[in-house]
């Protein structure tokens, strides 16, 4: 019958590993997506001269390229940073919302 941790030849943690390296990758480019939305964002605040609302959406794209590199898993200091870029990002936008 086989090792109760085997499935089909291979173990269990392997196959559980594999199947959240995938979910990762998903998550990953999602987050690479809303970057790039990010920056058009910011890129037609520029064009639009509207230079708050630019350095809010360039935060928001900083951060997102922080966490979907994946550096804010291998350094809290980054992660911290990408936090405060959103924090900060919310801030400003909040604040050119109420202003307007």
């Amino acid at each position: 019958m086989g090792h109760p941790l085997r499935y089909r030849g291979v173990h269990r943690a392997q196959k559980i590993a594999t199947t959240r390296e995938a979910g990762l990758q998903q998550s990953t480019l999602f987050v690479w997506i809303a970057t790039a939305l990010g920056l058009v964002a910011a890129l037609a605040a520029v064009v639009d001269r509207d230079t708050l609302t630019a350095v809010a959406w360039f935060g928001f794209a900083a951060a997102g390229a922080l966490t979907a590199s994946g550096t804010t898993d291998r350094s809290r200091g980054l992660a911290y940073l990408a936090i405060t870029l959103l924090v900060a990002a919310v801030a400003v936008l909040v604040g050119v919302f109420l202003a307007d």
